[in-house]
């Protein structure tokens, strides 16, 4: 199993300072989430940096428009052709919302009838992410593919992987641990995104909202889950100075290798602030 760092935690920090301080922290390595720093360029220099300094074990397709990127699945394509260069083994990314009208990216998409024969290979994954629904009483779904079922029928049907965001998957504020494991049980899922989520605040540090985590490391031990698992929060959720930071990131690791592993692995400080 892998322990990633996502690069959107951090978002203000370059993507190499993360991949360092998740290194030194204890992670395996990053998930490089393609955001603002990616405007304008090809992103080949940035992942070399990146790489210099730590690992990138997964990377995440633009999720709004970049300057170079081209259309949403033009950018899908390019981030495929990164992970293939570096050799980065997962490319996820976010389905289209039909609230943005992007009828043409779910056109595409429909048209690829197996993603892991015409992008994929043995050594590449590709996955779709679960989407949030929106706040109040009448949850809409604002993605195509909003529901678990409709996900879980369009990945089977087109061959693709999934990430599971937890976060987003509570927003539906229903039988969460049944969509949980329904998701878990297509053995589909490469990547966790891991969060808490309480009263329509998403991406919360863990143990801060009302998600049941404990239950979900539980689960996960108990099936064998081997894949990947991404810490990604909002950037509050750690910010602070150095120290602060690095504390409650070597916290966050701990929880979830404390639900997962016998005997959890902490990062010595001195080795954490030696930075």
């Amino acid at each position: 199993m892998k322990f990633l760092l996502s690069s959107g935690t951090l978002y203000k920090k370059s993507p190499w300072v993360v991949a360092e301080i998740a290194h030194r922290v204890g992670f395996d390595g990053i998930e490089l989430v393609l955001g603002y720093g990616f405007q304008g360029v090809n992103g080949e220099r940035e992942i070399k940096a990146t790489l210099k300094r730590g690992t990138i074990g997964s990377i995440h397709a633009p999720f709004y428009r970049l300057k170079g990127w081209g259309t949403p699945f033009e950018a899908l394509q390019k981030t495929i052709t990164l992970a293939e260069k570096f050799k980065i083994p997962l490319v996820t990314f976010h389905p289209p919302r039909w609230l943005d009208l992007e009828f043409g990216f779910f056109h595409h998409l429909k048209q690829v009838k197996d993603f892991q024969e015409r992008f994929g290979n043995r050594f590449l994954s590709i996955a779709v992410e679960n989407m949030p629904v929106s706040h109040g009483l009448l949850k809409i779904g604002t993605y195509f593919l909003s529901s678990p079922d409709a996900l879980i029928k369009f990945a089977t049907v087109h061959n693709l992987y999934l990430t599971l965001d937890l976060s987003h998957l509570g927003t539906r504020e229903t039988d969460f641990l049944g969509d949980f494991q329904k998701i878990m049980a297509t053995n589909r899922v490469k990547n966790i995104h891991f969060s808490d989520y309480k009263d329509g605040h998403e991406h919360l540090f863990p143990g801060r909202g009302h998600l049941p985590l404990k239950k979900v490391l539980e689960t996960l031990k108990r099936t064998h889950y081997n894949e990947t698992i991404s810490l990604e929060t909002f950037p509050r959720e750690i910010e602070g100075d150095f120290r602060e930071m690095t504390d409650r990131l070597t916290k966050a690791l701990g929880f979830i290798k404390s639900g997962i592993e016998h005997q959890p692995r902490y990062s010595p400080k001195e080795a954490v602030y030696g930075i």
